[in-house]
């Protein structure tokens, strides 16, 4: 059988990553359906997003670097649970990769081969997707399967655990390495002395909440459960983290003092949604909502847990909302000029906005007195320093500049954070 391939563009290669990461939210006929709304009457297109997903489904779960369903914490409670990441200490069996799946391998390798000398920096999950082929071919040729080499390969068993949780002073020189399995979220604590951060402990399936004491270079757990939780976000006075949990219908807000104690619910998040910030006033969160039609949207969840409401609702992928400092702007990522930029606008109403970066950038952070905005270009963290303290007008953006580069981990919500003072950076580092 032959696969025709259509050429590939960066426009095209946009949309294939957008469809994948939005496909991996749901399972069975819902994420047919998807496929097939977003896809429209592109054959071809239809095609290479599904090679790519039965290769996804197919590759053994101990070979995935990270699954994008886990990563992004979107999976419906429906969903089985992923699998717990293995101790690089114990000894694993063997897993066989089938002669079926092979073949998606294949098919999925023309797709990938059809983007030689492309730039595809700015997308983790299609670096995620070569990976996972990549490891799968790897353990198919070790194991034999028909139509392989049979010589034996490296493994890549512990393909899924390198991410490491690092500290950097502005010149991305490391200062700190915090342990943590499988880290993500990594949030300052408003005096900048403490680090909030999801990770997975030993024997666990599941993330918890983490405090890195960097004072006291210190390490604890704050949560201690099954139930899945991630996204930590301070209150204002740095006493309580909240955070997100799995419930049956989507996701809830829960709190928790830094002292201890029993978790208290604020909101509930229905469907695929999870918070990305917590306003300074400590009145809103700011959460990321699957709306459907391959697209996100930045909502405002008041803490009373009354329902949410719209804040960036458009046809385009919007993530990654901050509040600033004074909760007069939101900073954000979207899609909406063609490929992913940085935007700051006007809160709680909209209607003075900016255009931060001008080639390429995600995920914004604000500094603690609200004078200066960092976001990832690529691999370049960049600084922009920016006044928004005439009210009704659009923010003033100064020069931007790059502070240095790193292989940092990218999703649907900054996995970097920092200090208040601007002087560290927490960040999730590929090894």
């Amino acid at each position: 059988m032959t696969l025709s391939v259509t050429p590939m563009t960066s426009e095209r290669w946009r949309t294939v990553d957008q469809i994948l990461q939005g496909a991996l939210l749901f399972s069975g006929p819902q994420r047919e359906e998807f496929v097939a709304k977003s896809c429209g009457n592109d054959a071809l297109l239809r095609s290479d997003v599904s090679s790519l997903l039965a290769a996804h489904d197919a590759t053994p779960a101990d070979f995935l670097e990270r699954p994008a369903i886990e990563e992004h914490d979107l999976s419906p409670a429906t969903s089985p649970a992923a699998p717990a990441a293995p101790s690089v200490a114990r000894p694993r069996p063997e897993r066989m990769v089938s002669a079926r799946t092979a073949v998606y391998v294949a098919a999925a390798a023309l797709v990938f081969g059809s983007a030689t000398g492309w730039n595809l920096a700015h997308s983790a999950t299609i670096a995620r997707w070569g990976r996972t082929i990549s490891a799968i071919r790897q353990q198919a040729n070790a194991n034999g399967s028909p139509g392989t080499n049979t010589t034996p390969t490296t493994s890549v068993a512990g393909a899924r655990d390198d991410l490491s949780l690092v500290v950097v002073d502005r010149g991305g020189e490391v200062i700190r390495d915090i342990a943590a399995t499988r880290p993500w979220a990594p949030r300052f604590s408003p005096d900048g002395r403490r680090i909030a951060y999801a990770a997975v402990g030993d024997g666990r399936g599941t993330s918890d909440i983490w405090i890195a004491d960097l004072d006291a270079n210190a390490t604890r757990r704050l949560t201690d459960d099954n139930v899945d939780s991630n996204f930590p976000q301070w209150s204002p006075d740095g006493a309580i983290v909240a955070y997100s949990m799995r419930a049956q219908d989507g996701r809830v807000v829960a709190e928790r003092s830094v002292g201890g104690g029993e978790a208290r619910i604020v909101a509930a998040l229905p469907g695929a949604r999870f918070p990305t910030d917590w306003s300074r006033d400590g009145s809103v969160f700011l959460v990321s909502e699957d709306a459907g039609s391959n697209r996100l949207d930045i909502l405002v969840q008041p803490a009373d847990g009354s329902p949410a409401r719209a804040y960036a609702a458009t046809g385009a992928h919007e993530t990654a909302g901050r509040v600033s400092p004074h909760t007069h702007w939101v900073a954000y990522t979207s899609n909406e000029s063609g490929r992913d930029e940085v935007y700051v606008d006007s809160y709680p109403r909209t209607g003075n906005r900016v255009m931060v970066s001008r080639d390429g950038g995600s995920d914004p952070v604000w500094r603690g007195d609200g004078r200066e905005l960092y976001y990832w270009r690529g691999d370049a963290l960049v600084a922009v320093p920016i006044d928004g303290s005439r009210g009704g007008r659009p923010p003033v953006l100064g020069a931007d500049r790059v502070m240095f580069h790193a292989r940092h981990e990218r999703s649907l919500n900054s996995t970097y954070d920092v200090s208040p003072d601007g002087s560290r950076i927490v960040i999730l580092r590929r090894r």
